[in-house]
């Protein structure tokens, strides 16, 4: 599963926004979207406004 339209949260850092990914693969198993969630923001240290899941 991947997470596509990933649309980061950084206070209007642009410069940063740019060097965060707009697609991630989601790890083998993980299903539930607010652990999704959860992780993206873990793994990239920024929160989000939102992000759709495609297999």
């Amino acid at each position: 599963m991947k997470a596509i339209n990933i649309k980061w949260d950084t206070d209007g850092d642009l410069e940063c926004l740019h060097t965060l990914p707009t697609e991630m693969e989601i790890p083998e198993g993980m299903t539930d979207e607010d652990e999704i969630s959860d992780w993206l923001s873990d793994t990239e240290g920024f929160c989000h406004d939102g992000f759709e899941l495609v297999d």
